[in-house]
């Protein structure tokens, strides 16, 4: 059997086809593109997404010979807004658009912010879909009124293939308006900001089966008729699903953002959610949650470093990777890096914190500084890891995922620095395939997504850590957890 991933991000879309022990079959991409405006404006055409869609899905299909199940992972908070003969009214905005923040602070007075952690597993922040539906419904009233459907990527996907309307729970919790310990729709938020829950899809788990593609998509596109269609997941946590899903083994994503997404049972406690920014997203109906520990400053960091400090090299033939992974200095730098170039993630959330450099001086060379780049990029995310360990999730190994899990000397650090191993990925398309695998477990090819994961997740390679500098790095690390605190006030 052929199973389809779609992996719809801000950018473009990709459809990747996997057979059932995981082996990639057929890969197509298409690029939209986000559109920016001078006040900040970040939208997408849903019209534009929704063609480039189908175009990777026939391509795929036409070189796999034949898909049997898709499911889609996406990007969260945005929404497309349908009317009654299911034509965009609007543009889909992402999380970064400010559009709805100063409607979403008014009209978030009087409701107690330990109550959103509670029943929706977030930390209180603007960026949900909620401060979208709030301008629209303030600003373009007569465009609301004309709201049948309120679907968010990945369900407007499944609904374009389908008919059908359906979202899994961990795409509805980052709206602000799911109750993700219940699984449904929630009544007090939805009442409390005055939207219409009839509006949205049923919540399902994911790799639920939600339908079957419409004959006429499936001629115009050369799909086999009665290919299945089934529930997704958000991007994060299709990432985690595969990388194999195994007890204490946590994926991190190292894209533009950095993103470590553990698996686990149980919600944190509404405290945590809002001292660390934590969400607690349900996965599926028995408890399962994940979480997102990131640094919004990773592969753009990386970019700004080169164009900074190899500006020659990079304009004449891109970021010269090479160049400085082979004069990586061999020991620890003396430096130390606060590694948030626009803002800090996890635990801090401050908006304003900025890259900052200790201990330069006249013998440090760019390879130093570019190895203490990634050791603050890397005790970021050993302070996160610390975080997870106070809220009782392990991270007792990594599986790293995205363009920067192809530096060696990175993925070294890592496996050094928190003293854990760090695997890499035969497919780089983790999304991808835990979107496949989520198929194969829905078609019953396997008996369950967590088999369906560990069988097709195949590891390449493993970095083992290395003691000899475990006692430096710790205390390198416990200097760090002090250093943002003491920047700030500066």
């Amino acid at each position: 059997m052929n199973f389809c991933g779609l992996d719809v991000g801000t950018s473009g879309v990709k459809a990747v086809v996997f057979d059932e022990t995981g082996r990639q079959a057929a890969a197509a991409y298409r690029a939209y593109g986000t559109q920016y405006d001078p006040d900040g404006l970040r939208g997408l055409d849903p019209r534009a997404m929704w063609e480039k869609t189908k175009e990777v899905l026939a391509e795929a299909c036409a070189k796999a010979g034949g898909i049997d199940a898709l499911a889609a992972a996406s990007f969260g908070e945005a929404f497309v807004v349908l009317d009654d003969r299911d034509e965009p009214l609007h543009d889909i905005m992402i999380f970064t658009d400010p559009r709805g923040e100063t409607e979403f602070l008014r009209a978030s007075q009087g409701l107690p912010q330990e109550e959103i952690a509670a029943v929706c597993g977030l930390p209180f922040s603007p960026t949900y879909s909620i401060s979208k539906l709030l301008y629209l419904k303030e600003k373009k009233p007569e465009l609301y009124g004309r709201a049948k459907r309120v679907l968010f990527i990945e369900d407007y996907v499944g609904y374009m293939l389908s008919g059908n309307a359906a979202v899994d729970y961990s795409v509805a919790a980052r709206s602000m308006l799911f109750d993700v310990k219940n699984y449904i729709w929630s009544e007090r938020m939805t009442g409390h900001f005055g939207i219409d829950a009839g509006l949205f899809s049923a919540p399902v788990p994911a790799g639920t089966e939600i339908g079957t593609v419409r004959p006429s998509l499936a001629r115009e596109l050369g799909l086999p008729e009665g290919m299945k269609v089934v529930a997704g997941a958000h991007d994060q946590p299709a990432s985690a699903i595969g990388a194999g899903l195994a007890p204490g083994s946590v994926v991190c994503s190292m894209g533009t953002s950095e993103c470590m997404t553990p698996v686990y049972k149980g919600m944190f406690k509404p405290d945590a959610i809002l001292q660390n920014g934590l969400p607690c997203e349900p996965i599926w109906n028995d408890g399962t949650y994940c979480t997102l520990a990131y640094n919004p400053s990773c592969g753009v960091l990386i970019e700004w470093f080169f164009r900074t400090f190899a500006a020659e090299e990079t304009e004449r033939s891109g970021p010269p990777f090479a160049l400085f992974e082979e004069n990586f200095p061999s020991r620890p730098t003396k430096l130390m890096v606060q590694p948030y170039l626009t803002g800090s993630g996890t635990p801090y959330l401050d908006a304003h914190a900025r890259f900052a450099v200790l201990g330069a001086g006249l013998e440090t060379t760019r390879y130093d500084l570019y190895r203490a780049v990634l050791e603050g990029l890397v005790l970021d995310q050993y302070l996160n890891k610390e975080t997870l360990h106070a809220q009782g999730v392990e991270v007792e190994s990594l599986v790293c995922v995205g363009g920067g899990s192809k530096s060696r000397p990175w993925l070294r650090l890592k496996a050094d620095m928190m003293q854990i191993p760090v695997s890499t990925l035969t497919c780089s398309e983790a999304g991808a395939l835990g979107c496949a695998a989520l198929c194969a477990a829905s078609t019953g090819a396997y008996s369950s997504v967590a088999e369906a994961a560990g069988r097709m997740a195949q590891k390449k390679d493993t970095i083992e850590p290395d003691p000899e500098y475990r006692e430096l790095y710790r205390e390198k690390f416990e200097e760090y957890r002090t250093l943002h605190a003491r920047l700030v006030k500066q």
